[in-house]
């Protein structure tokens, strides 16, 4: 928020040259508000001149601070911060603590602008135990507002906490447009901390003070953080409702930003016209005086005006086709800009079906993994073993197409994070890859072969989920192009040095082979829109194993020739692991898995078969399992019943969602530990429970051994 929109201290004018220089401040201020800057910056430096002959402080801090933001406006930070630094080396040297105020929010502004974020900071508490002593409220706003503005833009919201704190405290006596920016700050604050509920308040509030100041740009800033906030807390309809109103007000301020723009030119444009009528008729006086004298002048200066009128001519028909070209690139830009909302609506729009889908995708596949897991270990169903493995493969094929279709979205919306470092067994991944794939490919009559390298470290730190899902898109993309023939997998031990090993793995195959026009299109996300084999399947795994392995820094060679078969081939280097597994080190535990016998555990879930996987897991580790079906059952039920841990559901009905239940738990109990159990993605779990009430989290469906070790892990 820039210093010359505040209201200054200094009193009030006495003579003739002060009234006369605030008639023109207003004159420059006026130029400002209506976007008309070079008027602004062409004035305000009169006005500035002007305000030095006399010594007009207040005059001249005014005219500093609307050149300097007028240049700042129109893109030129490095002149604007010469005004600026000039302002207030002038401010320190007469010691006006007003002036130092002034041109340090100014100053600061422009490092803000410049996303100099630290230096803008820098700036505005250096002068902030000046404003204290100054005790004007709006300074006082200013600085913590933008101070708190500017640790948000870093991505600090603890730090900005206390600033945007202190902004509720001085803006009770400021106009209301000071308070829909105190209300649009806060609620951003909230909606960084992951407080929805009091993000909404504020955004409420905020569009009320914006609307009755008429702050159109304030507006816009809050319906572009309340559509986030509802977009968060999964109102969907809410949040494109305030994308509509955002829509709807963005394209009439540029509406509105047009026609000032075309007026500012087309005033210009007629002064320049009437100033070159005030030419050309003294030109015609002087050649009616010198008529009687001279007749050669008058030659001259009928050449003279007949120049000038060409002149003129030339000079309108260039400024009407710079005012029509002023016009057609304001339209285009319209448009553009309409097409680039559109467009980020959509993505928005897109990024939530895709989360809503995760979560009712990954729901169902955990009751169907889970309960062929249990039956499977389930020594009465022996007889049924063909059946219940093959149900468990049919499962893990169906959740690895499923994972595909979400990680296409996943990766090509956030390029970090998204791999994990696991302490992983390579042979054990290789070898449940080739099993996976050996099912899936079983009609096809072909043989598997695994040749694993001895020389490869036992144990590696790496994320064995991508590795596992790469080498089985590349099986089963295998399998399904050969028939009764060979399918190898082949892993070699590259390079080995103290710290890492980097590994080759290649992927074999004698089946039909791919077309040299082909082998670029099958990588491409779009290629399976187009179908050329009835086994191609989604045409979504080789697409994605690409993605994944340039996630590893390295690259996917394919060589294949129709007829001869396709290898395809990878490197990936991992550390060497120091650690034992999560596996290894739950055996390790004195006890082992005994430790959880007896121990009570309340499962909130609204899923009646989810809700009995999860008891009959628990069950088996001998645990005494009490259930709820909604949030507010679960908050009863730990009220009066002393649990050792609590597994907790994130969506639920009627409308308190799991983060809600756990917080509303911690208000009567601090100790009981809380692990979230969804089938959300696992980005945005992991972003909302950094400053929840939970103490960990578990994706659905997961490995058992992992389930244990978060168990183990809080269970005292």
């Amino acid at each position: 928020m820039p210093a010359q929109d505040a209201k200054l201290g200094n009193k009030p004018p006495i003579s003739k040259k002060q009234l006369e220089l605030d008639s023109l401040l207003k004159v420059v201020r006026s130029h400002y508000y209506d976007k008309d800057y070079k008027n602004a910056i062409e004035k305000g430096n009169l006005l500035l001149h002007l305000s030095e002959e006399i010594g007009s402080s207040k005059n001249e801090i005014a005219a500093s601070s609307l050149i300097g933001n007028s240049l700042l406006q129109r893109g030129d930070t490095i002149a604007s911060q010469k005004i600026f630094e000039k302002s207030l080396l002038k401010a320190q040297k007469a010691n006006d603590l007003e002036k130092i105020i002034i041109a340090s929010i100014d100053l600061g502004n422009v490092y803000a602008i410049s996303k100099q974020y630290e230096k803008a900071i820098k700036n505005y508490t250096k002068v902030l135990p000046l404003a204290e002593q100054f005790n004007q409220p709006v300074y006082l706003f200013l600085l913590n507002y933008n101070v708190g503005e500017s640790y948000l833009e870093l991505n600090l919201p603890n730090q900005a906490a206390a600033f945007i704190s202190n902004t509720n405290t001085y803006v009770s006596d400021l106009a209301t447009a000071y308070k829909a920016s105190q209300k649009s700050l806060s609620g951003k604050l909230s909606y960084a901390v992951g407080d929805y509920k009091k993000a909404t308040e504020d955004f409420d509030q905020g569009i009320d003070y914006a609307k009755e100041s008429d702050f159109t740009e304030i507006l816009l800033e809050i319906y572009e953080y309340y559509a986030l906030t509802e977009e968060r807390k999964g109102d969907y309809k809410k949040a494109n409702e305030l994308l509509k109103q955002y829509n709807s007000l963005n394209e009439e301020k540029y509406k509105l930003d047009n026609i000032a723009a075309v007026e500012n030119a087309v005033a210009k444009f007629n002064v320049e016209q009437m100033e070159q009528e005030l030419i050309t008729t003294q030109y015609e006086n002087e050649i009616t005086r010198e008529r009687a004298t001279r007749n050669t002048i008058l030659i001259s200066g009928a050449i003279a005006l007949v120049f000038l009128s060409i002149l003129t001519l030339f000079l309108f028909r260039n400024q009407h086709k710079r005012k029509k070209l002023l016009i057609d690139l304001k339209n285009n830009n319209y448009l553009l800009a309409v097409a680039k909302e559109k467009s980020d609506r959509l993505r928005m729009s897109k990024d939530a079906l895709f989360s809503r889908i995760s979560h009712e995708l990954r729901t169902p596949m955990y009751g169907i993994i889970g309960i062929s897991n249990l039956m499977v270990s389930d020594k009465k169903e022996a007889v049924n073993s063909d059946n219940i493995r093959s149900l468990k493969y049919s499962a893990d094929y169906l959740l690895s197409l499923i994972n595909n279709v979400l990680e296409m979205n996943k990766i090509n919306r956030v390029k970090d994070d998204l791999l994990k470092k696991d302490i992983i067994n390579i042979r054990q991944v290789c070898n449940y890859a080739m099993d996976s794939a050996r099912y899936i490919s079983q009609n096809n009559g072909n043989a598997n072969q695994l040749c694993i390298d001895e020389a490869i470290p036992e144990k590696v730190v790496g994320d064995s989920s991508r590795l596992s899902q790469v080498l089985i898109n590349l099986l089963s993309n295998a399998g399904k192009f050969t028939e009764d023939g060979k399918i190898t997998l082949e892993v070699t031990l590259k390079s080995l040095s103290d710290l890492e090993c980097c590994i080759l793995f290649m992927v074999k195959d004698n089946g039909i082979g791919i077309a040299k026009d082909r082998q670029v299109a099958i990588f491409e996300e779009a290629a399976f829109i187009e179908h050329h084999h009835e086994n191609e399947g989604t045409g979504l795994g080789l697409p994605i194993s690409r993605s994944i392995i340039e996630l590893h820094n390295s690259k996917l060679d394919l060589i294949s020739d129709l007829g001869k078969g396709t290898e395809v081939r990878f490197v990936f280097c991992y550390e060497l692991a120091k650690e034992k597994s999560i596996e290894e080190n739950i055996l390790q535990i004195t006890g082992n898995l005994s430790l959880l016998e007896g121990k009570k555990i309340l499962v909130v879930e609204d899923n009646k078969i989810n809700q009995v996987v999860t008891r009959k897991m628990l069950e088996n580790l001998k645990i005494e399992v009490d259930t709820a079906y909604d949030a507010i059952e679960a908050i009863k039920k730990a009220q009066t019943v002393s649990y050792d841990l609590i597994l907790m559901d994130i969506n639920m009905p009627p409308g308190i969602d799991g983060f809600e239940a756990a917080k509303k738990i911690r208000e009567f109990d601090q100790i009981t530990p809380i692990i979230a159990l969804t089938a959300a993605e696992q980005r945005e779990v992991k972003e909302r429970i950094k400053d929840s009430a939970m103490n960990d989290y578990i994706i659905k469906p997961f490995k058992m051994e992992y389930f244990q070790h978060s168990l183990l892990k809080l269970i005292k």
